[in-house]
């Protein structure tokens, strides 16, 4: 029997052709993903501060790592905490100059800031302050006390962040500003992979970028990609709706993936820039299907942050199809006559 990849978004998950899920992805593991006469390599790591997993036709399982690679370079680049990172650089110098970047990263900056202007600050990578404070996924996650995130929140303010097109440079200007890329970054990475594959003129490949999913050109025989939309109530190798999509990006942001516990309530990791708190919204899963990576990013956080209903209009807007999972089960695609396409079991 051959297999059919099924990606589920936030984890990599096998199901036999007749849709029954089952085997979660082990790493540097190999396995029949594409059909009975093409083998195809899986491989995972851990890199943007995810587990990664590229999976590859074994006559190109070369690409792999060249893939990584360009990941690992990526994650150097935009990383808030490497000090070799241009994002660094640029919250370093933040109230004493501007930072000359590299264009890639000067107009993925500057696509970031435009994204925040059209969603007044939705979506802001000057968030940087807050993101510190809260730290979600990490040892140190905690929430902050009202004092410290009022002493932040004129930090966050996008509309103070100075472009310059004409030497590619970046100002923040007062000290302790900070720029965070988190919210955009693997998104970016898919887009600048997917150039790498283009240049190669390389085969169909699936990259899951910890919940932003790749599906480069198609599946085995023609076949589109079936990329499965994780249950944000359930374990992470069973899904509750499939997309079928060629050379697309599937992305998803979800209240589940990091958050806080404390005293009975749970704060998840997307943050308002007014309140300094987590967004309250009826959606807790937005996934985004585009062609492009960075605005697939961009827009899964700032539709779940919207809500429902402004959610299905800006997505209509940007052009692009939603999977929305609201509070009380409810599933939602933007493409389907009616919207609302099904209920979540209990």
């Amino acid at each position: 029997m051959g297999f059919e990849g099924e990606v589920v978004a936030g984890k990599i998950a096998l199901c036999y052709f007749s849709g029954v899920k089952a085997f979660g992805i082990l790493l540097l593991s190999m396995l029949l993903l594409f059909s009975c006469s093409v083998r195809s390599v899986t491989e995972s790591r851990i890199a943007m501060d995810t587990l990664i997993t590229v999976t590859v036709p074994e006559n190109e399982s070369e690409i792999a790592d060249e893939i990584f690679s360009l990941i690992y370079r990526l994650d150097e680049e935009l990383s808030s905490f490497n000090s070799e990172s241009w994002i660094y650089r640029i919250n370093e110098n933040a109230g004493i100059s501007p930072v000359s970047v590299p264009e890639d990263i000067y107009l993925l900056i500057k696509a970031s800031i435009e994204m925040a202007y059209r969603t007044d600050g939705i979506f802001n990578p000057a968030i940087g302050p807050l993101s510190t404070l809260w730290a979600f996924g990490s040892e140190n996650a905690r929430v902050p006390s009202e004092e410290e995130i009022e002493a932040v929140l004129p930090l966050l303010d996008y509309r103070l962040v100075e472009l310059s097109d004409e030497d590619s440079s970046v100002y923040l200007p007062l000290e302790g500003m900070a720029l965070d890329l988190g919210g955009v970054g693997k998104g970016y990475a898919s887009d600048r992979v997917r150039i790498m594959l283009d240049e190669k003129d390389s085969d169909g490949l699936v990259v899951n970028l910890g919940g932003n999913v790749l599906a480069y050109k198609s599946a085995d025989g023609g076949r589109p990609w079936r990329i499965g939309i994780r249950n944000p109530e359930g374990n992470a190798e069973t899904s509750v709706f499939t997309v079928e999509v060629e050379n697309s990006t599937v992305i998803t942001s979800g209240v589940y993936q990091r958050y806080i516990e404390e005293d009975g309530v749970r704060y998840h990791h997307i943050l308002d820039y007014k309140t300094g708190y987590p967004f309250n919204s009826d959606i807790i899963s937005a996934t985004v299907i585009s062609s492009s990576g960075t605005l697939g990013d961009m827009l899964s956080t700032t539709l779940l942050a919207l809500g429902s209903e402004r959610a299905l209009e800006f997505a209509a807007e940007m052009g692009v199809r939603c999977i929305l999972i609201l509070s009380d089960g409810t599933i939602i695609d933007s493409d389907s006559p009616d919207s609302q396409i099904a209920v979540m079991e209990e």
